[in-house]
Formats: C-alpha cells, sequence, structure tokens
C-alpha cells in the first residue's frame, strides 16, 4: 500500500513539473518574442551646429498619404552646445507603414552624420543604404554626400528632413523556441533543486487546515486595532479617504495638474494610491508581527508563520472596501466596469503575493534588528514617490525608464490602471509580468530560508 501511495505522488510530482515546464515554456517563447513586437527605427547619428528643434519621426500609411503631427514621435536626444549624439530606437505605434519622414531639427548651418539607418517591425528589419540613396528624395533644406563615415547632410534651411521609403524587409532568423526551451528546463531544475514539492503541499495543507484560525485572528487584529477609540473601525478607513483628498486638492486644485490624457486626474491618481496604501500598511505591519505577537511566538506549539498572513488579510479588509470605493467613484465618472475590471483580482493576488514574499524576509529580520522598521520606513516614503502614483513614467526619459520599472509595485501600479481605464490584459506586457514572478519567487526562496534558520531563536530574543 505505501509503494502505491509513493508511485501515485512521484507520478502526481511529475505531472505538475511538466505542466510547469510547459507553462514556463511559454512565458518565455512570449518573452524572447516580445523583443521583435512593435515597429521602431534606429538611428545612429552625431552632429554639429543643431540649436533649435527637436528630432522627429513622422509616418505614413499609404502614399497618397500626407505626414501629419497626429502620425509622430519625438526622440528624446539631449543637445551640448550644438552637440548631437544619438545612437538609439525611436519606437512607432502601428507596425506597417508606406514611408517615414525623420526631421533634423530646425537649424541652418547644421552638420549631421548618419552612420546608420535601421528599420524593424515584427515581421522583419531592413538595413536602409546609405549609399543608394538619391539627391532627388530628399527636401530643398539640405544637401546630401556620402562618405564613409555615413551620410552626411548639411542643411541649408530651417526645416531640414529627410524619407525614407525603400524598405524591402529581410525575414527574422530567431531561435527563440530553443531559447525558452533552454531556459524553461534552467526554471524547472531550479525549482526541483530548491522547492520540495511536498513540503510545498504540507505548507499548502497547513494553512489549509488553519484557514479558520487564520481568519479568526485576522478579524480580530483589525477590531483591536482602534478598540478603545470612538469612532472605532471607521479610522480605518477615514484616514485614507483623507490622505486622497489632500493629494487630490495638492495635485490637481494647488499644482493644477491637467487630465492624463482623456481620463480626469482624480480618476487617474486613485488606481495607484489604493493599491500603495495596501501594500505600504500590510507590509509594515506583517514586518512586526512577530514582536506584537510575542506572546504567541513563545508557546512552543504554536504556527509562527501564519502570523504575517493574518496581518495581511486583516489589512486586506480595508482593501476591499477601497476597491469598491473606487468602482463607485468610477461609475460617477461614467467607467463602467468591464470584463478587464475583473483583472484587479488577479492584480490584488499579486499584491498579496509580493507583501508575503517581503515580510518573510523582513519580519524574522525585525526580532534581531529593531532599526529595520525605521529604515522600512524611509524606503516606503522614497518608493510612493519613485512608483509613478502622481506623475506619468513617460516624463522619465526612455533610457531610464527600466530603473524605474525595477520597481515590482510599478507592475501593480500599472496594472490596475490597465484593468480600469485603458482596457490592456494582464499579458499584454509579458516582459513586465516575467521579472515581477521572477522577483516574486526569489524573496519567497530567501524569506523561506532566514525565516527557517532563525525560527529556533525567537523565544530566546523575545
Amino acid at each position: 500500500m505505501t509503494n502505491v501511495k509513493g508511485m501515485v505522488f512521484n507520478a502526481v510530482k511529475w505531472l505538475i513539473y511538466a505542466i510547469l515546464f510547459v507553462v514556463i515554456f511559454l512565458l518565455f517563447l512570449n518573452f524572447f518574442n516580445s523583443f521583435y513586437k512593435g515597429s521602431k527605427l534606429r538611428v545612429n547619428m552625431t552632429g554639429e551646429g543643431v540649436y533649435e528643434g527637436p528630432v522627429t519621426l513622422y509616418y505614413r500609411d499609404a502614399p497618397d498619404e500626407k505626414f501629419s503631427a497626429e502620425k509622430s514621435t519625438t526622440a528624446d536626444i539631449p543637445l551640448k552646445k550644438g552637440r548631437l549624439r544619438f545612437n538609439d530606437n525611436i519606437r512607432l505605434s502601428g507596425d506597417v507603414y508606406d514611408a517615414l519622414r525623420l526631421d533634423l531639427g530646425s537649424s541652418a548651418g547644421a552638420k549631421i552624420v548618419i552612420k546608420e539607418l535601421e528599420y524593424r517591425r515584427e515581421s522583419g528589419f531592413c538595413n536602409i543604404d546609405l549609399s543608394s540613396v538619391e539627391a532627388d528624395t530628399w527636401n530643398n533644406d539640405v544637401a546630401l554626400n556620402v562618405t564613409d563615415d555615413g551620410l552626411v547632410v548639411l542643411t541649408t534651411g530651417d526645416d531640414p528632413y529627410i524619407i525614407i521609403d525603400d524598405m524591402d524587409l529581410t525575414p527574422y532568423k530567431t531561435h527563440n523556441r530553443l531559447w525558452a526551451g533552454l531556459s524553461a528546463l534552467i526554471a524547472v531544475f531550479l525549482i526541483y533543486r530548491y522547492v520540495r514539492l511536498r513540503s510545498v503541499y504540507s505548507m499548502a495543507l497547513d494553512l489549509y487546515q488553519s484557514r479558520r484560525l487564520i481568519f479568526s485572528l485576522a478579524v480580530n487584529d483589525f477590531k483591536t486595532k482602534y478598540a478603545g477609540s470612538y469612532f472605532g473601525i471607521l479610522w480605518a478607513f477615514v484616514q485614507p479617504v483623507c490622505t486622497i483628498l489632500v493629494f487630490w486638492f495638492v495635485f490637481q486644485v494647488g499644482f493644477r495638474s491637467t487630465d492624463i490624457g482623456n481620463v480626469p486626474f482624480i480618476i487617474w491618481f486613485i488606481a495607484g494610491i489604493i493599491p500603495w496604501f495596501f501594500f505600504s500598511d500590510a507590509w509594515n505591519n506583517a514586518t512586526n508581527c512577530l514582536i506584537e505577537y510575542s506572546y504567541l511566538v513563545k508557546k512552543v506549539v504554536f504556527k509562527v508563520h501564519i502570523l504575517p498572513l493574518v496581518k495581511i488579510i486583516s489589512n486586506l479588509f480595508v482593501h476591499i472596501f477601497f476597491v469598491c470605493f473606487m468602482l463607485f467613484i468610477y461609475l460617477l465618472y461614467g467607467f463602467k466596469p468591464n470584463l478587464y475590471t475583473i483583472q484587479i483580482l488577479y492584480y490584488s493576488f499579486c499584491m498579496t503575493i509580493l507583501v508575503i514574499s517581503l515580510s518573510t524576509i523582513t519580519a524574522p529580520l525585525m526580532v534581531f534588528f529593531k532599526d529595520l522598521g525605521q529604515i522600512m520606513n524611509i524606503v516606503l516614503q522614497f518608493g510612493m514617490w519613485l512608483t509613478p502614483i502622481m506623475w506619468q513614467i513617460d516624463i522619465i526619459p526612455p533610457r531610464f525608464m527600466w530603473i524605474f520599472k525595477l520597481n515590482p509595485m510599478y507592475y501593480i501600479v500599472q496594472g490596475y490602471r490597465d484593468s480600469l481605464i485603458y482596457g490592456v490584459p494582464f499579458y499584454n506586457n509579458i516582459k513586465q509580468t516575467l521579472y515581477f514572478w521572477v522577483t516574486v519567487f526569489v524573496c519567497m526562496l530567501l524569506g523561506c530560508i532566514i525565516f527557517r534558520r532563525l525560527r529556533p531563536h525567537f523565544a530566546d530574543v523575545l
């Protein structure tokens, strides 16, 4: 009988690994394919005497269509004493174009050397042969000369530009399936090596069996947090609402912040601040849970690992209220719930798992290093302003955006806005999704190791 159970367990275990491999393979395949999605023009150029006007890329869909500002994108190119240096991609909003027009500022007498022009889209790429460009393809405000350094453009008027219409694409030759397979194998091996399915199953079963205790402690924690005050648990809702009103007054009334596109500022703002309230409060409270419940930690038979989850669920009650409050505000502004609104459940789950993974690191460390609480307050204060909650990430130069996207809460905040405002599915940005879950997995793994090693010493210190 024991052998049969062992065989069944092994069969289920390898089935789970096989399912994990397929899921991870699809994630990595989408990740590698995402590098080829969208259209962009890679420009490598230098220049002197460029003092006025940005470098703008216009695009059109048909030969008889005129270039217009509605179909254009501007490159962020800093000018230093008239010197221009740019070696980056200018991204386009669509995929198929008849021609591109690259405006080179508005300065006469400038000298610009274009070393490389490469157009890329999902179906292929095209290296523009600069030496084959004829003079009659240019307007009268530029003079053209092909040298060993590249295409030299001398601006003779105040509207210099070039038109690129010879874009015969070469299909990509990629090995994305191979790389996705290798990446999935490595990921599954790491899971097999460092994550024991039996221990995961035991922990899940333990949490399920303790569900009544966890929920009871969470409800009691929620009630006792404001015990003794006249208004009781109302303060849990009044304080965040007042914070939202203060920020709204400062930014929209004081600073006169304009609407974000066609979206009122308050609608855009609360979709970012409400998930941040839950994240900051839940992480702070979960970090201090072992000290607050020290009388339970000292009990030999008590399951200490459920205490961070108790604090997180306690804060989840308030978050559920504010999500309902947010949906009500959206209805007042004419934003009706749709299929994408359901994605809030996914992003709330992501945020909860993120807090659990972080608290498994900070909660045991807090017992031995009390200064961690003050450090966390500083981190959360910086984090609120570094997360695009009250400002648009589009104001950041593209080359620095990746730094801000390293913050896992960027994924959550943007996810709430995609669900409630923009109607973007959660699998649209596979890179950010994959990065978020890898970060959570690493933090969870590190937290479990720290918790397991420090747990025997909790009672001695407390």
